[in-house]
């Protein structure tokens, strides 16, 4: 029976790897595991806390969890859309050029995920932040906390805010919470099939190329 805890590596001779190094789609390639890393990053963030975990460090976490993974959907979609330089006629690209063209894809790309990044994601734009506050009826509550440590406060009026600017909700309204409930789930979905065709795709190209799995030995 195999030991599941053993370490592998994926590698390739010196000479080959030189060679790629200077290779515009190799960097994409890179670039696409990089995309990889940072949404595994944010999903372990979430994972972490357990789902019907009420404390405020979970709301803060899944909150920030979800709002990062938005913003980075948007970067990985560009990204997609520039590797369709070198890869479109490779069949094994197919499946993310598929999600590239998937309707859902576009219509969040074009409405609540460029706000979410361009703002208050990557950047803390004061204006968006009082175009949120003046259009909603929001709780008159800045942060929650519980004890005496940082670690269990939440600062729930900027999230709210942040809320706000991906969904294109008015917060007060009688569906919101359904609304948003939707279409966080639709935002998810597509970064889950994301990074489930990217590894696929990561996968076959470095087979292909001549890349080895290689157990390490203690």
């Amino acid at each position: 029976m195999p030991n599941d805890t053993k370490r592998w590596t994926i590698e390739i001779d010196k000479a080959r790897f030189d060679e790629l190094k200077s290779d515009a789609r190799f960097w994409q390639l890179v670039a696409l595991s990089r995309a990889v890393n940072t949404l595994r990053f944010v999903q372990a963030a979430l994972l972490a806390h357990p789902e019907e975990s009420d404390s405020l460090q979970a709301k803060r976490t899944k909150f920030n969890s979800f709002f990062f993974t938005c913003a980075l959907l948007f970067e990985v979609l560009l990204l997609v859309e520039r590797m369709c330089k070198y890869f479109r006629l490779d069949p094994a690209f197919s499946p993310l050029h598929e999600i590239l063209k998937d309707p859902t894809a576009t219509e969040l790309r074009n409405s609540n995920l460029s706000p979410l990044r361009n703002q208050l994601t990557f950047h803390f734009l004061e204006n968006e932040i009082g175009e949120q506050l003046v259009k909603n009826d929001v709780n008159p509550r800045f942060v929650t906390g519980q004890g005496v440590t940082n670690e269990d406060v939440y600062y729930e009026l900027a999230d709210v805010c942040t809320l706000g600017a991906f969904s294109g909700l008015q917060l007060n309204q009688a569906d919101a919470v359904e609304q948003f409930g939707k279409q966080a789930q639709t935002a998810t979905e597509l970064a889950v099939r994301f990074v489930k065709a990217a590894e696929e795709f990561i996968n076959k190209v470095l087979l292909a190329d001549g890349w080895k799995l290689r157990e390490q030995h203690s």
